[in-house]
């Protein structure tokens, strides 16, 4: 942490986590102390999506709606948790000044996040493409999801795996954080503060009363990840306030359902933001369930679609009963986790450090013989 932190901040901060797999990225700085009660809540936020789309899924029996109802009708805007979380632990990860103007830093940069994102996104992508072809599945949509640009087409958005539109929002989120931080931390407070102000004007001018929409991701990316940035870089400050404060600011964001700008831009700015600098104050998200979940938070995120339409066309609930309803959604959920299981242990970890090793490796190459990283 930075020098002018109060050591109850440090200890607040540090007791956050630790980090659990070491740097083995060529000419970065120290690791920062991983914030693991971030992953926590990350965790619980795939689950609250995953519940969404259980909650709506068409064929769920009446009787099992009414637990289900604020899912039902804001579950989406998790997804906005997501980013606001994100641009927390990058400005953790990466926003000393100067941090990504070291020698070969912003390639490394950009190598850990497609080593982090795109090989569960193939293998989910991949399974679409084999078992789920045609309608908007199809050769039209499908470069951009390859490229991870599917968030930018409102058609490739709602293809084949529609939940990972928000991976595409993601990189361009940390396309205009690497770029400004390179030009210093001057711009990259002016660019954060800016893209804040203009992202919840334009999400406040669309003034849509439900969602989600698809004409949205972009403001909803921009506005979630760099107000993440700006809870970061204002931490001293926050983590001063008592704690009642944030939790009636978060309960205040579930109030705003029928305003005319609509329930996402309170739930964003009050209850998600809140909910980040409550969840660093939580010994509780440090246990095992909730960093067990934590580790495998994107793995589940990007495997309980697939789950849910293999589940509906296996097993169909139509002319099911209450229990039978009750037996299959339990079902899912099992399956999903176990889901998000496999795919940490056998495609996201090991995918991750075999693309970091070889990057490494091909950096040693290169610097054995004289040449710059790219």
């Amino acid at each position: 942490m930075s020098g002018h932190d109060t050591g109850s901040l440090t200890t607040i901060i540090y007791a956050a986590g630790v980090t659990t797999e070491p740097d083995i990225m060529p000419q970065t700085p120290p690791r920062r102390i991983r914030l693991t009660r971030l992953d926590a809540l990350r965790g619980l936020a795939a689950m609250g999506v995953a519940a969404y789309h259980m909650a709506s899924w068409p064929h769920l029996h009446p009787a099992l709606i009414w637990p289900f109802q604020w899912l039902m009708g804001w579950g989406w805007t998790l997804v906005d948790l997501f980013f606001v979380l994100s641009g927390y632990v990058f400005a953790h990860v990466y926003g000393a000044p100067g941090a990504l103007n070291r020698p070969g830093a912003i390639g490394n940069f950009w190598v850990a996040r497609v080593a982090r994102l795109w090989p569960l996104h193939l293998v989910t992508l991949a399974l679409f493409v084999l078992f789920a072809w045609g309608g908007d599945n199809t050769m039209r949509t499908l470069p951009w999801h390859v490229l991870m640009l599917q968030g930018f087409d409102p058609k490739a958005a709602l293809a084949f795996n529609a939940v990972s539109w928000s991976v595409s929002i993601e990189l361009a989120c940390y396309a205009v954080f690497s770029l400004s931080a390179r030009a210093g931390d001057r711009m990259l407070t002016i660019i954060t503060v800016l893209t804040v102000l203009v992202c919840a004007a334009l999400l406040a001018a669309m003034g849509h009363l439900q969602g989600p929409w698809t004409g949205g991701f972009l403001p909803r990316g921009g506005l979630g990840f760099f107000l993440g940035q700006l809870l970061w870089r204002g931490r001293g400050v926050l983590f001063r306030v008592p704690w009642p404060l944030f939790v009636l600011a978060a309960s205040a964001g579930f109030w705003f359902n029928d305003t005319a700008i609509g329930a996402l831009l309170p739930l964003t700015l009050l209850s998600w933001s809140s909910a980040v600098v409550l969840a660093l104050r939580l010994p509780l998200l440090d246990r095992g369930a909730f960093q067990w979940l934590g580790e495998r938070s994107f793995g589940l995120y990007m495997v309980h679609m697939p789950v849910l339409q293999a589940a509906d066309t296996i097993w169909p609930p139509h002319g099911l009963n209450a229990t039978g309803l009750v037996l299959t959604q339990s079902l899912i959920v099992l399956l999903s986790l176990l889901a998000a299981e496999v795919a940490h242990r056998l495609v996201e970890v090991p995918a991750r450090r075999a693309i970091r090793a070889r990057w490494s490796a091909r950096h040693a190459s290169d610097t054995a013989s004289g040449m710059q990283p790219a």
